[in-house]
């Protein structure tokens, strides 16, 4: 396979795979938890390289011919901007500080996996957040994880089945150290497809402003909580 085609053709190939866990349902924020002033909140983001998937695609010959098919759309995506969802750790922080919390920024560098796994049951954190609190002296962890940026498109094995779409997707949670449980649960699930023509090539124009408003949709989904 060419080597310019793995990471896409490895990215849609890790989409495919399930692990049959029940997904999280969502939690309303704990009030209680979002006016106790003076906590100091720790605020860690997870944001993957910008790239096209395309769900559906099912085998490897299917995955190798729409990375091919989307060659030129594929070098656009992974051109776009990701100022603007990164920096919804610092808007957080912010709005954290006017609601009376401190907050405190984890290192970029902050992984998810290096976490112990915590000890699993309904409306609790698949890893154990506990040992942040002593690390960086914070009451709470505010996690942003974005699991997919991009643009995908839909496949029926080798037959594209619609336009492509700008798709941010991932989850947001609070989580109390103390105890391990959540404070909130958010999944975040922005698509948006291009007002006119999406196939303008080189430059997407369509494709571009759908990103864009993917991307403000997902900061929206992540801050409105602390904003009420």
């Amino acid at each position: 396979m060419n080597k310019k085609l793995a990471p896409g053709v490895l990215t849609a190939a890790l989409i495919l795979t399930g692990c049959g866990t029940p997904p999280q349902q969502p939690i309303a924020m704990n009030s209680a938890a979002l006016h106790a002033q003076g906590t100091r909140v720790g605020v860690a983001l997870e944001v993957p390289k910008v790239d096209t998937v395309f769900p559906g695609a099912g085998c490897l010959l299917c995955l190798a011919a729409a990375s091919v098919a989307n060659q030129s759309l594929t070098t656009y995506t992974q051109k776009l901007p990701t100022d603007d969802i990164a920096h919804i750790k610092s808007d957080l922080g912010e709005q954290l500080r006017k609601r009376g919390y401190t907050p405190v920024l984890l290192p970029d560098d902050f992984k998810i996996d290096s976490l112990p796994k915590g000890a699993g049951g309904p409306n609790k954190p698949k890893y154990d957040f506990s040992s942040l609190r002593g690390k960086y002296q914070i009451d709470e962890l505010v996690y942003v994880q974005i699991t997919q940026l991009g643009i995908s498109r839909n496949y029926a094995s080798y037959v594209p089945t619609g336009a492509p779409q700008a798709t941010v997707l991932g989850q947001a949670y609070m989580v109390k150290l103390a105890d391990n449980s959540f404070d909130w649960y958010a999944t975040i699930r922005q698509e948006r497809g291009a007002a006119g023509q999406w196939d303008e090539a080189p430059n997407y124009p369509g494709l571009t402003n759908a990103y864009f408003q993917a991307v403000e949709g997902a900061r929206d989904d992540v801050l409105k909580p602390f904003n009420d």
